[in-house]
């Protein structure tokens, strides 16, 4: 988008200048803004990740970005105004024991809007591809094929996995909200699945760019055959990750802070089946585990990752 803007060139070579100290024929060896390679091992530009671009390529001329936002601005003020007229009635739901709130629910086209699918065939970086569709039984699935060989690239050693994930829960003016579940201590599910192993995720909605990525996850275990299971995980058994790797010093599921869900089928390679009914939280006054895993500190020599 910004390429095709007159003077780009010039703005570039103006921007480097300010930045670098360089000698002029050094300037073709700094990066463009729009790539987002960390330079360090903590700074994260992009919450897609560092081997992503902050802009995706786009053509659309700046005139038809204006309309395209003057399109929504009605709606958005609209929500901005039921979001007021809630905070100040300030009437928050109680909950029991045993109580279920239904999160999402694929009963309709309409539901998929607001989920994502991904897998490496689509991110270039391997073989395996999905899908995510409503079935005539108004149920969602799941289904693909993950393939664990990895692409001849000279760049990814490892290959073989498919996902979903709820889109990020945003307010009015597309900002940033959460789901709050501290009332809640399980992760429900209705699912059929085929007798393989998912990953489910919990997606976190931190301010700093080191906690972006961090993630809880645990295993769904399904049964293969015609019947429907009721899986209840309690959020006490997620242990937390970064960037797909288990952390050794575990923390409790900050639950007010939740971003999103995830559904992750990988690591064996062949066809995945999965039917999902809804996603829910549940409720169980009996359930005070806090974490399921040791809370200790790691001495400071240590640098655990």
């Amino acid at each position: 988008m910004f390429q095709d803007r007159p003077g780009w060139q010039k703005l570039k070579l103006r921007h480097c200048l300010k930045l670098s100290f360089t000698s002029i024929s050094s300037l073709d060896h700094v990066r463009a803004f729009s790539q987002t390679v960390a330079r360090s091992s903590f700074y994260e530009q992009n919450k897609r990740g560092a081997e992503y671009p902050v802009f995706p390529l786009d053509k659309k001329h700046w005139t038809q970005h204006i309309l395209d936002g003057a399109k929504i601005f009605v709606g958005e003020c609209k929500l901005f105004w039921e979001e007021t007229k809630e905070h100040f009635r300030n009437d928050p739901p109680i909950y029991q024991d045993g109580d279920t709130k239904v999160i999402f629910r694929f009963d309709s086209k309409e539901c998929l809007e607001k989920w994502s699918i991904g897998s490496d065939k689509i991110n270039k970086e391997g073989f395996s591809d999905c899908n995510f569709l409503i079935n005539d039984k108004g149920k969602g699935v799941f289904h693909g094929t993950v393939d664990i060989t990895p692409p001849k690239d000279g760049r990814n050693r490892f290959a073989g996995y498919c996902g979903i994930k709820s889109i990020r829960k945003t307010k009015s003016f597309l900002r940033d909200d959460w789901y709050n579940w501290n009332a809640f201590t399980h992760l429900e599910m209705k699912v059929k699945g085929d007798g393989r192993n998912y990953m489910i995720n919990i997606n976190m909605g931190m301010y700093f760019d080191i906690t972006w990525f961090d993630m809880y996850t645990y295993v769904l275990h399904t049964r293969g055959g015609p019947y429907w299971q009721v899986v209840r995980i309690p959020f006490s058994k997620f242990f937390l990750t970064y960037k797909g790797r288990t952390q050794d010093k575990q923390d409790p599921m900050p639950r007010h802070k939740v971003n999103g869900v995830g559904i992750t089928a990988a690591a064996v390679s062949g066809p995945f089946h999965l039917e999902i009914d809804y996603i829910a939280v549940y409720r169980d006054m009996s359930h005070t585990e806090e974490t399921a895993y040791e809370m200790y500190n790691m001495p400071m020599q240590i640098v655990t990752a």
